[in-house]
């Protein structure tokens, strides 16, 4: 197994729209619920069961069904994970904060293959959940916005 992780920071200066850690965690429970609007190459995500700490759900991913266990840790962490005949991994998106604000971090755990074509697809999944973070702040900032001004 191979670990792949990224984070950014979820309040950029420059954006005035202000998110705090409760903002964050509801566009991840959107997220665990249907990842389509989420994350690109997401063609399908069904709830097939409610459990008292998460989900069951099924992604259609680049074509690929998978059906994912998630985890909540709430306002903290959501875990996805996967273990069938055609693979494993486990996947985290957590949300932290350091001396500078809040950060949202995605960590993998995935068998990627070795060699030249491992590092090829480690590299792939690491710039694609950056851009599934990013649109994890932008649709939780659209939200914050719809919600208008709190009284």
């Amino acid at each position: 197994m191979r670990v792949i992780s990224q984070t950014v920071r979820v309040n950029d200066p420059a954006e005035p729209v202000r998110l705090t850690r409760d903002d964050v965690w509801a566009a991840l429970e959107r997220k665990a619920a249907d990842a389509v609007p989420f994350v690109a190459g997401m063609d399908a995500c069904t709830v097939l069961e409610r459990t008292a700490d998460g989900l069951v759900r099924e992604v259609v991913f680049h074509g690929e069904r998978v059906r994912e266990r998630v985890v909540f840790r709430p306002k903290a962490r959501v875990t996805f994970t996967r273990d069938d005949e055609q693979g494993a991994w486990v996947i985290h998106n957590d949300i932290d904060e350091d001396e500078d604000g809040l950060t949202l971090t995605f960590r993998a755990e995935r068998d990627f293959g070795e060699g030249a074509e491992g590092e090829a697809a480690a590299g792939r999944m690491r710039a694609g959940y950056l851009l599934a973070l990013r649109a994890t702040l932008e649709l939780a900032r659209e939200a914050v916005r719809a919600a208008g001004p709190s009284a």
